[in-house]
Parts: structure tokens; C-alpha cells; sequence
């Protein structure tokens, strides 16, 4: 079975593969997504620790965002390229002298970087599950204030010191490389939506965000599932659901 390689979101790191939210947490009910006001705990339900029945997972933190815990991750100058990304992920698999092709998992803008991956260094990667993912098709869906609130929303970092990344960078190194490679895939994307006080008109919205995965699902050549109950983090709120993609996405890597 191929080894799953997972890229977080931005401002995330591994650890958020081994938690969830817990099945009593009131913000479950909610309409809205309220995952910072989640409890999270650790779970053998998991994404990591499931898939791991299956197959070998690895995760890695970026520079600047592992804030706390034993081993922190290196701080490095902010925003940074979306390229620097993908020679990091490069360096590490060489480096940790891991066997691939790999089924990439990307959430968030970490689907930016899984992009640029598979379309630089295709040897790599034998399948991609597209995780509420950062499409590089949401510019052509935006308007001109919503392209430029969502770059200046990258350069900021989530908290002091913390990662920020350059979109309007990371759109034009996509659209200026190499074509997908045709593996197994599955975009997934998620239903519950920011409260309506935290966003603002040049906010790009929920339509719109699945309108791009919608494409970036048929410029892989598979489908957008719409998970149902699960907030943008959903590999927190759905994990069952999340590892069952990438479980069906490794065998369908295996069986090529």
C-alpha cells in the first residue's frame, strides 16, 4: 500500500490529525462553523491513527506553526512562497528517506502546496484527497475585491509569529505549470459555513468555494462530495468520513 502523506492546512500542523471533536460537543448542532469553540480531544477515531490500520501515514509541521509542545517547528521569515513549500516537502521525503509515490493529503492551503506538487514532481504522487482545499480555481470565480481581501487575508498570520503564505503567488506558479497527473483522487469539501458576523461582502462564499472545488474535482478527473455537519477543519468534525476517502483513494493508488 502506498504511504499517505499528509499537508496541512495553513497555519496547522500534524498534531490536528489526531484529534476531533469530541460527539457531545455542542458546537456540532450548530448551523454554523464554530470549531474555536470546540473542545478537541485525542482519539483512536482520528484520521492519523485510523488510516494507520491501513497503511503507513506521515505528517510534518511547516516552519512557524507548531507554537507549542516538545518539538517546535523552525521560524523562518513570513509570508513565504507557496514553491518554498514544495521544496520543503521534497527535502523532508528525501531527507526522512521515505519510499514513494505517495497519496498526498492536502486541507486548506495545503492544497495549494499538493497542487504544485503533483504538477512538479508527478513521481511522487500515486493519488490526492483534496480536503475542503484551497482551490487554485477560486480566482476566476472572484471578484476583484474578494481576490485581494483572500491574498491580504494570507499575509496575515493566524497569531504573532505564525505562518503566512502568498496566494495570488501560489495561483500564478499553478496556472503557469505542468498539467494534474490523472491518479486516483476525491476533492471533499465541507457544509457549514462561517457565522454571518465574521464575514464580510469581499469574503468569497460558500457557493462559490464549492463551484471551485467542483472544478478543481473535474480538472482531476473525479468528483466534489460534500461532507454533511462538518465545518472547514473537517478532518476535526468528520473524521470517519475523511479517512474513508483516503482509505478508498490508497487502494485505488495500490491497484494501479
Amino acid at each position: 500500500m502506498p504511504t499517505v502523506f499528509i499537508i496541512p492546512g495553513k497555519g496547522s500542523y500534524a498534531e490536528a490529525w489526531n484529534v476531533v471533536v469530541p460527539p457531545d460537543d455542542p458546537v456540532r448542532s450548530s448551523p454554523y462553523d464554530l470549531i474555536e469553540q470546540a473542545k478537541l480531544g485525542h482519539s483512536p477515531d482520528a484520521v492519523q491513527p485510523t488510516v494507520a490500520h491501513t497503511t503507513r501515514v506521515c505528517a510534518y509541521d511547516r516552519p512557524d506553526t507548531r507554537p507549542d509542545g516538545r518539538d517546535l517547528s523552525t521560524p523562518l521569515p513570513q509570508p513565504h512562497s507557496v514553491q518554498q513549500d514544495v521544496d520543503d516537502v521534497v527535502a523532508l521525503i528525501v531527507a526522512a528517506q521515505l519510499a514513494g509515490p505517495f497519496v498526498v493529503v492536502a486541507h486548506s492551503y495545503g492544497g495549494l502546496v499538493a497542487d504544485l506538487l503533483a504538477r512538479t514532481h508527478p513521481e511522487l504522487v500515486a493519488g490526492l484527497v483534496m480536503v475542503d482545499p484551497t482551490s487554485e480555481f477560486l480566482p476566476a470565480l472572484g471578484s476583484p475585491a474578494q481576490n485581494a481581501a483572500f491574498n491580504a487575508d494570507g499575509l496575515v498570520p493566524p497569531e504573532p509569529g505564525g505562518e503566512a503564505v502568498l496566494f495570488d503567488d501560489a495561483f500564478a506558479r499553478i496556472n503557469a505549470a505542468p498539467p494534474l497527473p490523472r491518479v486516483p483522487a476525491v476533492v471533499v469539501s465541507a457544509d457549514k459555513f462561517a457565522p454571518p458576523e465574521k464575514l464580510t461582502p469581499d469574503n468569497y462564499t460558500l457557493a462559490q468555494i464549492h463551484q471551485a472545488n467542483d472544478m478543481l474535482a473535474a480538472a482531476l478527473d473525479t468528483t466534489n462530495v460534500v461532507a454533511n455537519g462538518s465545518g472547514h477543519n473537517m478532518m476535526l468534525y468528520q473524521p470517519k468520513f475523511v479517512a474513508d476517502k483516503i482509505i478508498t483513494t490508497v487502494r485505488a493508488a495500490a491497484g494501479r
